[in-house]
């Protein structure tokens, strides 16, 4: 038996004692999206109509979101949830009602990685935020990044079984830093495409020893009007890519042995990088402000669903930002 997510407990009762100005801190958040849209994807779910009550999936997705935005746990968010009004309000969880605990908290980002719905949940956000205008398409470039994340086990320990506790799924991510040293990290790559504006429209994970080119075709969008990237994309292949979609190649050339690179090259790569930078915002994002330079679960498909998860958190609040700075225009009706 699945219980509804629309409810109006007296604590979101206007005029109340309980009724104060920080309880409103994600009204732009709610505000920025039809979310039972995302519940209706989530809807196989909680195929079945009978059993023991089950929390509501939007009580749920919107409870990860929250422990993205605020760094936290599932130990934590679920304390969070029990004490915090902005917190319960926003889930929609009343005075009186049970709080979902770690292990449900848990069990849910687990039955989205089961039935492969960050990439559906991504896809419907970015679509109400372009029918919106708050994501522009018309014109829009596509710029590519890669970032490298450790693993949540990445040492040589053993647990009590004698078996590696490292994470199996993991690989070495090796890169030159600035200063022409080598950097080794056992983890993941998070591999992004973003726009101008810094909105993620394509993600992908990958073991860290993925070389960053090997997911270009994964970040096209295909309508995008420039595509940017670093040097670690540019080849014969990428131009000849996207001289074929008819989409201007704005990927910074790289010198070679014997063939360095000319002085227009240089320039070109300069004048490139104003804007290609704007490619690793998503990443201060995730490491500075959620916390995410560390994998926090074992596994590719769960550091997948999650850093998917971590790419909708970023969008919404994003957005939420832009509907508090210039609000929202409302769709054009056709037909």
């Amino acid at each position: 038996m699945r219980k509804s997510f629309e409810t109006q407990p007296a604590l979101f009762v206007s005029g109340t004692a309980l009724d104060h100005p920080s309880l409103h801190g994600l009204d732009d958040t709610e505000a920025v999206l039809d979310w039972t849209q995302l519940e209706a994807l989530m809807a196989d779910i909680y195929a079945s109509k009978t059993g023991r009550p089950s929390y509501p999936l939007l009580t749920l997705l919107r409870g990860l979101l929250l422990g993205i935005w605020y760094k936290l746990s599932d130990e934590q968010l679920a304390a969070s949830l029990a004490r915090d009004l902005l917190f319960r309000r926003f889930c929609r969880l009343e005075l009186s009602a049970d709080i979902p605990d770690a292990t449900t908290l848990g069990r849910f980002r687990q039955q989205l990685v089961q039935y492969d719905l960050w990439e559906k949940l991504l896809g419907e956000v970015n679509r109400q935020l372009e029918e919106k205008h708050i994501i522009m398409t018309e014109g829009r470039v596509n710029i590519i990044d890669a970032t490298p994340v450790e693993a949540a086990q990445s040492g040589p320990g053993s647990g009590v079984d004698g078996k590696p506790t490292k994470d199996s799924e993991a690989g070495w991510h090796v890169k030159q830093d600035s200063r022409g040293k080598l950097k080794s990290t056992y983890g993941y790559s998070v591999h992004t495409g973003v726009d101008e504006d810094g909105f993620i429209h394509r993600q992908t994970v990958t073991p860290g020893n993925v070389h960053d080119s090997r997911e270009r075709d994964t970040l096209l969008l295909g309508d995008e009007s420039e595509l940017y990237a670093d040097a670690a994309y540019s080849s014969v292949e990428t131009r000849d890519k996207l001289a074929r979609f008819g989409i201007e190649d704005r990927v910074q050339r790289k010198g070679y042995r014997n063939r360095p690179l000319s002085a227009s090259d240089r320039d070109r790569n300069k004048e490139i990088a104003v804007t290609r930078s704007g490619g690793e915002r998503p990443f201060a994002t995730y490491k500075r402000l959620y916390g995410l330079a560390r994998t926090r679960f074992m596994g590719l498909g769960k550091n997948l669903t999650f850093y998917g998860l971590a790419a909708m958190a970023s969008n919404i609040r994003k957005a939420a930002k832009f509907l508090t700075l210039y609000g929202i225009r409302e769709p054009v009706p056709t037909g």
